[in-house]
């Protein structure tokens, strides 16, 4: 794995999440495979796709009119950020 990407662990909720509201960023075909793998955990990203992933998250958090959506929303947020830095 090279420089440019990171790995992330994510539970299959959290890949569900990912891909259904921020798919449009995830560019690299092996991040795609590793996120439809329900028994994958740890899952690698570019470092420039996750701030673009928490940026359009982020969108989702703000309109959210539901308290659990806003909740999960707000976990996977935090925690792709403490991946980030």
């Amino acid at each position: 794995m090279s420089e440019d990407f990171i790995l992330v662990d994510l539970d299959k909720e959290q890949k569900l999440i990912i891909l259904d509201k921020a798919s449009f960023f995830i560019f690299d075909e092996e991040t795609k495979i590793d996120l439809n793998n329900k028994r994958k955990k740890w899952i690698q990203f570019k470092k420039s796709a996750i701030t673009d992933i928490i940026g359009e998250l982020s969108y989702y958090y703000n309109r959210s009119r539901s308290e659990y959506e806003s909740m999960v929303l707000d976990e996977l947020i935090v925690h792709l950020e403490n991946h980030e830095n």
